[in-house]
Parts: structure tokens; C-alpha cells; sequence
């Protein structure tokens, strides 16, 4: 009886043992953060990136019209342009080129 319940508690183990170790190895390969899924996130990570290289330059173009606008005084050429583009002021001979900023690549 002592033997058969010392057998029963060793295979119990043993199956507790197989089950922790089949699931860490299933999530291992095959999980969100696997073995499989390193190219998709090596992906993603270049593409994030490359968009935190554009998110840069753009912050860097916007803080060099803000300078402008701060330095004691406001550039001229700055302040035409804010004005017309906000009031819709513009010449019969000016010329309009929209630009979204957020698909251009500084």
C-alpha cells in the first residue's frame, strides 16, 4: 500500500514536471514573444525606428520656426507667412502648395 501510493505520488510529480515543462517550451516557440514571432518584432522595431528618425527631424524643424519666431522678435518672412496661411490671405499671383507634414520624410 505504502508502495503504490509512493508510486502514484512519483508519477503525479513527474506528470506536473512534463506539464510545466511541454508549457514553457509551447510559449517558448510559439508565443506572442517566441522563437517564431523574433522576425515580425525585429520588424517592427526597425519601423518604430526609422518613424523615431522622422519624429526627430520634425521636432527639430519646429523648434528651429519656433526660435524664430522667439528671437527678440519675429522674422518677417515667418510671420507673412503664419499670417496668410491662418487668414487665407493670399495674392491673385501666389501660388499654394499644401504639404502634410506627416508624410514627409525630412
Amino acid at each position: 500500500m505504502y508502495l503504490m501510493r509512493k508510486s502514484f505520488a512519483f508519477a503525479g510529480s513527474f506528470f506536473i514536471l512534463g506539464t510545466i515543462i511541454a508549457f514553457f517550451g509551447f510559449h517558448t516557440v510559439t508565443g506572442e514573444r517566441g522563437i517564431l514571432a523574433r522576425p515580425q518584432l525585429e520588424h517592427k522595431i526597425i519601423k518604430a525606428e526609422e518613424q523615431l528618425v522622422l519624429l526627430k527631424k520634425h521636432q527639430s524643424f519646429l523648434s528651429h520656426r519656433i526660435s524664430l519666431m522667439h528671437n527678440g522678435g519675429v522674422d518677417a518672412d515667418i510671420l507673412a507667412e503664419t499670417a496668410r496661411s491662418e487668414l487665407g490671405l493670399y495674392g491673385p499671383n501666389d501660388v499654394i502648395i499644401s504639404i502634410d507634414l506627416s508624410d514627409l520624410k525630412f
